[in-house]
């Protein structure tokens, strides 16, 4: 057997990046450009999809629709608005939940945590609205559900379920996820 020259002392020689190319470093160099601009679109994009979310649930709590025209119709403006947020949320969120190439190391840990806390989530609130509801029906003993969760005796279909579940789900995990990075910054 002929000897291969890795004695004591010695190491095997480091393979190159980019095997044709002479200027690897350069290479590399761009890669990480690229690498730390996904990142940076990634933050842009949650406190986009923040922003977002804070405008659903605004619409929701307070209810700022503005009157009809007289055919009908919402303005543009309102429905610009409304269609820009569905994206955000519909489309934009899940994204970013699912892009783990454009999620750095400390992303990936605020991802980390905010899975961890989602599936708290996911599990405690059914148990606390069906206590509470519980709790409401037992002390007044009336025959239909008082305002809050009589929200939830309305008859929908399980389309709308899921979207309404699937909507709320990926804004609770971006308003976790922000409130993690904000907890962190401070």
């Amino acid at each position: 057997m002929k000897p291969t020259g890795f004695g004591v002392g010695t190491s095997p020689p480091t393979p190159k990046l980019f095997p044709c190319s002479k200027d690897s470093g350069a290479a590399m160099m761009e890669a990480m450009k690229i690498d730390r601009a996904l990142y940076r679109w990634y933050y842009r994009l949650m406190n986009l999809c923040l922003l977002a979310g804070v405008l659903i649930i605004a619409d929701l709590i307070f209810s700022p629709a503005p009157r009809l025209y007289d055919n009908g119709e919402y303005p543009v403006w309102y429905l610009t608005y409304g269609y820009i947020n569905i994206f955000l949320a519909f489309f934009v969120t899940p994204v970013l939940i699912l892009a783990r190439f454009m999620r750095d190391e400390y992303a990936e840990q605020l991802f980390h945590r905010t899975s961890d806390i989602m599936i708290y989530v996911a599990v405690a609130v059914p148990f606390v609205i069906f206590a509470a509801a519980t709790v409401v029906y037992a002390i007044t003993s009336a025959p239909e559900a008082p305002y809050p969760f009589s929200l939830f005796m309305v008859e929908i279909t399980v389309w709308k379920a899921m979207a309404q579940a699937f909507k709320y789900f990926c804004l609770l995990f971006v308003f976790i996820f922000q409130f993690l990075r904000w907890k962190d910054s401070r």
